[in-house]
């Protein structure tokens, strides 16, 4: 949804983009009927969620095969924002 709680954007009135619209599960993950409809993507939010974590992965693996990149990363990775349980004694376990 967008700010005017609909879901046609000003680049989809000027026929510069599709609108999207979201399935919980379906195959294939991604639909597009141009007899239905030319400017509607249908998307499967589960193979989106799949493909989204899958490229993580993948991107995890290609970084750390390289030790400089690894390096670089890992010294950002400590930059990152951390979530910390704080305990019944009031200590903070990360």
């Amino acid at each position: 949804m967008l700010h005017q709680f609909g879901t046609a954007s000003r680049l989809n009135r000027k026929g510069k983009c599709r609108q999207i619209g979201y399935i919980p599960e379906c195959k294939p993950e991604v639909i597009y009927n141009p007899k239905v409809s030319t400017d509607l993507v249908m998307l499967s939010v589960k193979g989106l969620a799949e493909a989204f974590f899958g490229g993580i992965d993948r991107f995890l693996v290609d970084l750390f095969a390289n030790s400089d990149k690894a390096r670089v990363a890992e010294k950002r990775f400590q930059k990152l924002v951390h979530v910390l349980k704080k305990q019944k004694d009031n200590k903070i376990d990360s």
